[in-house]
């Protein structure tokens, strides 16, 4: 607003000009409106932003995953080549009519099936979800354990890949930050593993290009 005798700008809610001294009347400023009026209360919650990387109002799921079953062929490959020659050595060197090959095909069953629950327990035991926020972390079937992890905390993202996991396209992201609890969070055996690192650093980027205001512990 500008001063009536100086015409010098001046705050809207200054009593007299800084450069005149006048005394600024009730009619000079314009009246405040309802809308204009800020809460007192230093406890007043903020109206939401609509920023899904900073009001947690607005917090977003980007991704979700879980271990995939693609990563254990390896496991698999060697189960099924152990069982053909066990079934093999059975035939042709145990006595015809003997318990010896239903032994064998019993042990082939039992390992086979050993193995599919262990893989089942392991992929659906853990649960992975990306949202605008936080990177979360879910474990165990009957009972859960959840660990998530503030994006903006995020230092480094890895990818950790074997030989089976190139083959198959699987593979481990390994997340690494600076919370005091949680400092690193392994996303294991996830399925294109680069595209999931590649998601998980855009969105840390995103975070932290916000501006978000982040208060260290000391």
């Amino acid at each position: 607003m500008n001063c009536s005798k100086c015409q010098a700008v001046i705050d809207v809610d200054s009593r007299f000009c800084k450069n005149c001294g006048a005394e600024i009347g009730q009619g000079t400023s314009p009246p405040i409106t309802q809308a204009q009026t800020v809460p007192s209360t230093p406890f007043a919650a903020p109206s939401p932003s609509g920023d899904a990387y900073r009001d947690p109002a607005n917090e977003q799921d980007v991704w979700r995953g879980r271990p995939s079953f693609r990563a254990h062929y390896g496991w698999w490959a060697a189960w099924g080549a152990l069982s053909i020659l066990l079934l093999v050595a059975a035939y042709r060197w145990l006595p015809p009519g003997s318990l010896g090959p239903s032994m064998i095909w019993l042990l082939v069953a039992a390992s086979g099936i050993t193995l599919l629950v262990r893989e089942a327990l392991v992929v659906y035991g853990s649960r992975y979800r990306l949202t605008t926020q936080r990177l979360f972390y879910d474990q165990g079937i009957l009972t859960r354990v959840t660990d998530q992890l503030e994006l903006i905390r995020v230092d480094d993202v890895r990818l950790r890949q074997g030989i089976v996991d190139r083959i198959v396209d699987t593979g481990d992201v390994e997340v690494m930050g600076t919370d005091a609890t949680d400092t690193r969070l392994v996303l294991q055996a996830v399925s294109e593993p680069s595209v999931v690192a590649e998601h998980v650093r855009r969105h840390v980027r995103n975070a932290r290009g916000r501006q978000t205001l982040f208060v260290e512990s000391v």
